[in-house]
């Protein structure tokens, strides 16, 4: 999958070296000064986008049988659960099932700050206005040779970004658990 990551994310890195102002800048500060998300970050941001649309009921859940479920905690907010059953499958099954949409979709959502999961009956554009603001705010540093060993987090994914930020900030919580 890393693989696969990089691969994408090469093709806009030749791209945004095109660029004369920005053939200097690191990939990285291309994507911020470009405006530009990571081809992660784009793909992560369409899964909280389906997620918060299944849990508004404007698109199916992501599986029939992996149903996407909303739960409400007065202190911590708007959660996204899934009922995902134990699988005997072989590793290789549960690696592929372990990086599908009903299993990072809730994962992803909700490591957002609760004004964003909280958001409801509103306009798809408006959500996605308010996800923006929250991820321009996020380090996105995409896994791309010669670059991988400056990463702070572990993976360029939201949970582990929104997690480093969190401990850079003292406010300490651990992956998954919502900035408030």
């Amino acid at each position: 999958m890393a693989m696969d990551i990089q691969a994408l994310e090469s093709v806009q890195r030749a791209y945004t070296r095109q660029v004369k102002a920005m053939k200097e800048l690191s990939y990285w500060e291309r994507l911020k000064r470009l405006g530009l998300y990571s081809q992660q970050r784009r793909r992560e941001r369409y899964i909280i986008t389906y997620t918060w649309k299944a849990l508004e009921k404007l698109v199916p859940s992501p599986s029939s049988i992996n149903e996407v479920e909303p739960q409400f905690n007065q202190r911590t907010g708007r959660k996204c659960v899934r009922k995902i059953p134990p699988s005997q499958a072989p590793a290789r099954i549960r690696t592929l099932l372990s990086s599908s949409l009903p299993y990072n979709g809730p994962r992803i959502f909700n490591c957002l700050p609760r004004r964003i999961r909280d958001l409801t009956g509103c306009s798809v554009d408006s959500f996605k206005t308010q996800l923006d603001s929250v991820l321009r705010t996020v380090p996105d540093e995409p896994p791309v040779p010669g670059y991988t060993s400056l990463c702070r987090a572990v993976t360029n994914s939201l949970p582990d970004q929104v997690d480093l930020q969190r401990r850079d900030t003292g406010l300490g919580r651990s992956v998954g658990t919502p900035l408030l």
